[in-house]
């Protein structure tokens, strides 16, 4: 990972003398200086103060010591870590979770396969409240192998892979002191003269049919754009009389809310959202959930 001229300066330096680090490197004493001046040339300028009793560091010597060895702690640590990567890919699914992205149908699901698959292990790893896709999408299939949620039929694609659970309503929220609060159901020629809150196009194919619609049908209707669902804009639909377009799985997150079904037939995709190269471990459970929705064995969870 490193350049191994580095050995052979900070053994110089610890031992100060280019024929104890030969010896203690068990190569001859010119191919240590050879390597001392091929870095002290690349440099451009001493890292030794040369003389008949030995050698020592300059004070640029020094300070490159101290970053040497740092270096090659961090390129150790890196090899470690991909090491580490390597031996648990074969076994190991790593779960990202987030408030958004909670594990709401994996457990029962990595329950039956794991009748399967017993060697399978899962680790559940934290993802930022806030990420933007392009963040979270590089982190896929790096530090996380997966995320359970709604899927973005646009934007998303080509970014991961996808396996459908369940299709998720499109319904609405309203803050509990909202003239809709105590409906039981709403329609859209309720949006008439309203304020919706909802997610930016060009995300989900689903979501834009719907706002097309609306407009459509409902030109009074003032559309608020959001590019991203969290605390602050279910705060933002707290303190406003705004509507929420969101999903009923959500409404374990935006708890001041109150989530209303509404009368329509768009849905949204809900599953499995996982990298273009899965890890074998991945694969095989996405393989084995798979046969379980093709068998019918996931339809009550």
């Amino acid at each position: 990972m490193y350049n191994r001229q580095l050995d052979a300066f900070i053994k110089t330096a610890d031992l100060g003398s280019f024929s104890k680090a030969a010896e203690a490197m068990y190569i001859s004493t010119p191919a240590v200086i050879q390597q001392i001046n091929l870095m002290e040339n690349r440099c451009g300028f001493r890292l030794f103060i040369r003389s008949t009793h030995g050698v020592k560091l300059t004070s640029a010597g020094k300070s490159f010591y101290e970053d040497a060895k740092t270096l090659i702690r961090l390129s150790e640590d890196a090899l470690d870590r991909a090491r580490l990567l390597a031996q648990s890919s074969e076994y190991t699914v790593r779960v990202a979770t987030s408030p958004l992205y909670k594990c709401r149908l994996l457990p029962e699901i990595w329950a039956r396969a794991s009748r399967q698959l017993p060697e399978l292990k899962i680790e559940i790893l934290p993802m930022a409240e806030y990420q933007n896709r392009g963040t979270s999408f590089s982190m896929l299939g790096v530090r996380y192998d997966m995320w359970e949620g709604i899927y973005g039929t646009i934007s998303w694609k080509g970014m991961c892979q996808f396996l459908e659970l369940t299709r998720s309503p499109i319904c609405c929220a309203v803050a509990k002191h909202h003239r809709y609060a105590a409906r039981q159901i709403l329609t859209m020629e309720d949006f008439d003269g309203e304020c919706i809150v909802m997610p930016i196009e060009g995300v989900s194919a689903e979501l834009d049919g719907f706002r097309q619609e609306v407009l459509h049908n409902h030109p009074a209707v003032r559309i608020i754009d959001s590019s991203y669902y969290g605390v602050d804009t279910f705060t933002l639909c707290e303190i406003n009389p705004y509507i929420l377009i969101t999903q009923p799985i959500y409404s374990d997150i935006h708890t001041n809310l109150i989530t209303i079904p509404l009368e329509t037939d768009y849905t949204m995709p809900y599953g499995l959202i996982y990298a273009n190269e899965p890890t074998a471990a991945t694969e095989k459970f996405i393989q084995a959930t798979k046969k379980m929705l093709k068998k019918g064995e996931l339809k009550n969870i």
